[in-house]
């Protein structure tokens, strides 16, 4: 095989830097913090992977918000879901509330799931387990109530932390 090929079992690395962050968002009733990193794709910070609860960000990766987090809330607050931490993403085909859901999980726990229009476009990976990481925790009054994951289903994600 020349060099530049794949074959169909060769894996696709898809190297992610992550720089620090935290925000702030003014809410109606207090503030929401975030902390945690955002995505990049290149080490000089000039290419950034924008969370969307709509899409793949790239071809088979996610970046988004989980949703059903709010079902989980003593769960989320497990050390297993502090930002830089590693999740599986898992499909659960006996789902009656969702035909395509895909679960996040930390130390075999699960906190909630990636949006629907995302999980709907990442289906067809059927049994296969997908690997993320936890890129910001957002908490209200104290308490983490909110998880944004980088993540994907078929492509192994090379994170490195700047400095």
């Amino acid at each position: 095989m020349s060099r530049g090929e794949r074959r169909s079992s060769d894996g696709v690395v898809l190297p992610v830097w992550l720089a620090e962050d935290r925000r702030t968002i003014e809410v109606a009733d207090g503030e929401v913090i975030g902390v945690g990193y955002i995505p990049y794709l290149d080490p000089e910070r000039q290419v950034t992977l924008f969370e969307d609860s709509r899409s793949p960000v790239l071809p088979g990766v996610f970046c988004t918000r989980l949703t059903g987090v709010s079902f989980h809330d003593d769960v989320v607050q497990l050390p297993h879901f502090r930002a830089g931490s590693s999740v599986e993403v898992r499909p659960e085909p006996a789902n009656a509330s969702d035909r395509n859901p895909l679960a996040i999980f930390g130390g075999g726990e699960r906190v909630g799931y990636v949006p629907a229009p995302i999980a709907t476009t990442l289906a067809p990976s059927g049994t296969r387990v997908g690997r993320g990481i936890v890129l910001m925790e957002w908490s209200s009054n104290g308490r983490r109530d909110g998880l944004s994951v980088l993540g994907s289903m078929h492509v192994t994600l090379d994170i490195v932390l700047l400095e």
